[in-house]
């Protein structure tokens, strides 16, 4: 076991001081450290998170530092939003650091989830000589194409709403009171900071393209030699990213691709995973000297879970989230866990699947066609939305729905089961009808599913791409849409459908007008969906799950997840968020209510906006109260957030910022001042 976390300093060499804490394992002896680095706060959110997975890291011998990043939490200092190099280079010091310290034996790992994930990535390409190996979660090397637009499309609700979140962050304090108070000087430079400048969480926004300042945030995966223990879930945002990052590091790898969310494997609805006790054999093979005589690997460095697609057990609205057991009678390869010599499995093979009116046939059609779909900006929500909170909520639903919006072509019944196993690609020949206003931003969006004897449809994987900007209208362009890998076993009798649209609300931003998609197929202009099927795999059997999820420092709390349709009004919004309250060690309490809203009318995709409203309360260890507010309004290339801050009654800070695009109109509110910021630091 192990005693509560102990609160630590961690100098760097630009002066600047961070903060963590440290949870070691029973007895005195020095020992492997697992190094984090985190904008989440150690003492108490992401602490608590962690919670079990630390303490379950401690039984087998693993002492745990996890440390604020600079400018966060209790760490001084100022930091940039996704400023990975930078970032990975503080992680690498601190990973020497830590290796000098009495109660280390010099053998460090680096790990981490999303954000975590990321810096764990970025420090490895740093190569610091005391880290032996690392685990990353859910995470990616590229933020611009993995967070901010992916496949070239920029994102709207899970990003706005984490920009949001981490600006209420950033004006609570730190929860751990030092008698010597560093963490009110702490608190005040931050504050005195942001009554002069919007929160780091705001000021990408004013970067909506890729530039210089996106691709200085690029982290070279092929620096990365030491051994990487990667891990993805289909229903994550970051699945492509882990997979991307797989194939370009260097040294010994595995991969693990589970049909979990964004959410911590072990609490995941869909096959739970005992990931901590995957992390110590791995730490084992790499760190416990001498290594080399400890390292086992697997016979295949990919493991990965194929869902059954069809047939679903869920009921209409909600997730199927697959099962492990395979059909009866089906022959053929089954679903559940298993194992490959690389990604995607070697072996297999194309099935390609031509667009016919409204078919996917074997052959192409025999006449020229030209199929118009008017689009309908609401498409998507059965899709399901990317909460970077880990609610567990926002699984991709039944998709008749969102199927009858679209334009779509459907496949004969499949005589034999077939397993997907890879990236699909639709190529096809696209573009705006006569008529349409040109327009920058347009896109198209292909969801592949299968649809079972009884007409359900089961996503199984989406992708979009931008229509090449300046076509004429009335005219076909070659357009490629490559999709999320995935991995999921199609049952005989089921159908293979395509979807195409020009809209992925609210993942992604809507074009600013509705066009009027034209589609080709036939002799001239061809187009095709090219899915991977089969592969060398073999069923592979996991660990058992763990016991019951860990409550962590939370005492109470609940996720928020719902649609609206105002008919009338012809809007939908999508909300998500979560309530909690945590208790952590220091004595503090904590009480968070945050939402966040994508709203639309679909007469008017250029009105689309991202709402945001988040309170914490915060009671610290020596009785102060501190309350938090946070109101942002975010515009597809602007954005206004206003906050507040009182400490016992008192207000500290009233500010305003605006993160807009270059050139954006932004609809900000009354008495900003001419630079797009206002601030009041009253009572300082």
């Amino acid at each position: 076991m192990a005693g509560q976390p102990t609160g630590i300093t961690i100098p760097l060499a630009d002066g600047t001081v961070l903060a963590g804490n440290l949870r070691r394992p029973d007895g005195p002896a020095a020992g492997p450290v697992l190094v984090s680095y985190y904008p989440y706060r150690a003492d108490d959110i992401i602490g608590s998170l962690f919670e079990g997975t630390r303490i379950a890291l401690a039984r087998r011998g693993y002492a745990t530092l996890f440390a604020d990043l600079a400018g966060t939490g209790a760490s001084a200092g100022r930091g940039e939003s996704f400023d990975l190099p930078r970032e990975g280079s503080d992680l690498a010091e601190v990973i020497e650091w830590a290796a000098a310290q009495d109660w280390c034996d010099g053998q460090v790992g680096a790990w981490g989830v999303s954000y975590g994930g990321m810096t764990a990535l970025a420090a490895a390409a740093h190569r610091p000589p005391h880290l032996r190996a690392i685990v990353a979660v859910y995470a990616g090397t590229d933020v611009y194409a993995d967070t901010i637009a992916p496949g070239g499309c920029p994102s709207m609700l899970g990003r706005y709403a984490w920009a949001a979140h981490m600006s209420a962050l950033g004006l609570c304090p730190p929860t751990r009171q030092d008698p010597g108070g560093r963490w009110r000087e702490i608190w005040d430079a931050r504050l005195r900071r942001l009554a002069a400048g919007p929160a780091h969480a705001i000021t990408w926004q004013a970067h909506p393209d890729r530039d210089d300042y996106w691709n200085s945030r690029v982290v070279d995966a092929t620096a990365i030699e030491v051994p990487a223990l990667l891990i993805a879930g289909w229903a994550d945002a970051y699945s492509e990213a882990i997979i991307r990052t797989f194939g370009e590091v260097t040294g010994p790898k595995r991969l693990v691709v589970g049909p979990w969310m964004h959410v911590l494997p072990h609490l995941s609805a869909a096959e739970p995973w005992d990931w901590a006790e995957a992390m110590a054999s791995w730490w084992d093979a790499h760190l416990r000297p001498p290594a080399a005589a400890l390292r086992q690997q697997a016979a295949d460095p990919v493991l990965f879970f194929a869902r059954r697609a069809g047939h679903g057990r869920a009921g209409p609205g909600e997730a199927d989230l697959g099962a492990a057991a395979p059909e009866a009678g089906d022959g053929g390869p089954g679903p559940g866990w298993r194992s490959a010599r690389a990604w995607p499995p070697p072996g297999g093979t194309e099935l390609r699947l031509f667009l016919a009116g409204p078919r996917l046939a074997a052959r192409p059609a025999a006449e020229p066609q030209r199929r118009a779909y008017p689009a309908d900006p609401g498409v998507g929500i059965a899709a399901g939305i990317w909460d970077p909170f880990g609610t567990g909520r926002g699984w991709p639903e039944e998709q008749s729905g969102d199927d009858a919006r679209s334009l779509t072509f459907t496949s004969d019944e499949l005589t034999a089961p077939v397993l997907i196993a890879g990236r699909p690609e639709a190529r096809l020949r696209a573009g705006l009808a006569a008529g349409s206003p040109a327009m920058q931003g347009a896109f198209v969006v292909a969801r592949l599913a299968a649809v079972d004897p009884g007409g359900r449809s089961t996503l199984i994987t989406t992708g979009w791409a931008q229509l090449p900007a300046g076509a004429v209208p009335g005219t076909l362009e070659q357009l490629v849409v490559w999709l999320r890998p995935a991995a999921c076993v199609v049952p005989a009798g089921c159908r293979l459908r395509l979807s195409l649209a020009c809209a992925n609300f609210p993942h992604l931003w809507p074009a600013p007008a509705n066009p009027v998609l034209l589609v080709g197929c036939g002799p001239g202009q061809e187009s095709v969906l090219r899915v991977p099927v089969g592969g060398d795999s073999s069923p592979a059997v996991i660990e058992a799950p763990p016991p019951g999820p860990d409550a962590g420092w939370a005492t109470g709390g609940e996720p928020v997840y719902r649609v609206v349709r105002d008919k009338a009004a012809g809007e939908v919004e999508v909300t998500f968020g979560i309530r909690s309250e945590l208790a952590p060690p220091s004595g503090a309490r904590l009480s968070l209510t945050e939402t966040f809203t994508a709203r639309l009318r679909h007469s008017r995709p250029d009105g689309a906006a991202v709402l945001a409203r988040a309170d914490i309360s915060v009671r610290l260890p020596a009785g102060e109260r501190v309350e938090v507010a946070v109101r942002a309004s975010a515009r597809r290339q602007s954005s206004v957030t206003e906050a507040r801050v009182t400490l016992d009654g008192t207000q500290l800070l009233h500010a305003c910022w605006t993160g807009d695009a270059p050139g954006a109109d932004p609809q900000a509110p009354a008495g900003l001042d001419p630079a797009g910021q206002h601030a009041r630091p009253g009572g300082r």
